[in-house]
């Protein structure tokens, strides 16, 4: 049998990607990505996997079919910013070949995560893939997590509610538009190099700016801004329309009266469940003598009505 791409104008890059992909995912004919993947193609997994050439990156796409040789992936969705895409996906499959050490289990194997692509002209130069590798090392039970340490959801959300936070705003600059939407799941990573992160639910309509931005600005809220702690924990198509704010150094949108806030450049965004975990760096930083907000179990705290513990 013949296979060929299917035939698309040279500059849709999104139809070019889904036929590809179909081509070489769930067909097995990996010449197809010839017609996509730059000859000094590059593609990176994780924060610290090597790397794979063209010609790795088609050796890795037989090893999977022939452990799954009923593999579909399903692209959800696909944001493109100049020659940059984002690309959202799903493969399923049955697991009855030798995959990882792991001999056939025959059991129905699911993995969702994305992929960042960058273009060079009609040609894919790099690509950056991070998907939830713990739904696949359950699913060929490597790990048992699942299996061992299943929670009831309601239970797990009522230790969260005793855990105090503080309310932030994350934002970013998408084409000339400021989104943005309160998180509280934030945390310093490291102090040299300056880094932090953010968890936000995929379902988020400020998430897909969030995948195609490079930077992107956490206001930390100070107690006295319940209301735009409300705004931006709300659905809603110009959150910024009635609060004051400023553009940071980097471009992102800064909330005005914030006691403390970042700007950071993303340096990975990693699956997790059902958020993206943005981890970046630190590149611009201020913060003022104001008491901030606090959220625990559902509600809202004004920090300076209450008293330092002696210790």
């Amino acid at each position: 049998m013949t296979h060929t791409l299917d035939p698309v104008a040279p500059a849709d890059r999104t139809s070019r990607i889904r036929s590809a992909w179909r081509a070489a995912w769930d067909q097995g004919y990996v010449e197809a990505l010839d017609d996509l993947l730059s000859p000094s193609y590059v593609r990176r997994r994780g924060p610290a996997a090597a790397t794979q050439d063209r010609d790795q990156f088609k050796d890795s796409i037989r090893a999977v079919r022939e452990a799954f040789p009923d593999l579909r992936t399903e692209i959800e969705d696909i944001v493109e910013d100049g020659d940059r895409l984002a690309i959202r996906w799903r493969s399923t499959g049955r697991h009855t070949g030798t995959f990882l050490g792991v001999p056939p289990t025959g059991k129905p194997v699911e993995v969702s995560g994305a992929t960042f692509t960058r273009f060079d002209g009609s040609e894919v130069a790099e690509e950056w893939v991070t998907f939830d590798s713990r739904q696949l090392l359950e699913a060929l039970g490597i790990i048992t997590t699942t299996q061992r340490a299943a929670v009831d959801p309601g239970l797990v959300r009522g230790v969260h509610r005793k855990f105090i936070t503080g309310v932030t705003v994350v934002t970013t600059d998408d084409g000339g538009t400021p989104k943005g939407l309160a998180v509280n799941a934030f945390s310093s990573i490291s102090l040299d190099p300056p880094m932090v992160l953010v968890c936000v639910q995929r379902s988020s309509a400020t998430h897909p700016a969030l995948h195609r931005t490079s930077h992107i600005g956490i206001s930390i809220l100070a107690a006295d801004q319940l209301e735009v702690a409300k705004t931006f924990a709300a659905k809603g198509d110009d959150k910024f329309a009635h609060v004051s704010w400023t553009r940071g150094a980097y471009g992102a949108p800064l909330i005005d009266g914030s006691c403390a806030q970042l700007e950071v450049e993303i340096g990975e965004r990693l699956e997790a469940g059902s958020h993206t975990v943005f981890t970046g760096r630190v590149v611009s930083a201020r913060h003022d003598d104001l008491a901030p907000l606090v959220y625990s179990g559902g509600g809202f705290f004004d920090i300076s009505h209450t008293a330092p513990l002696p210790w």
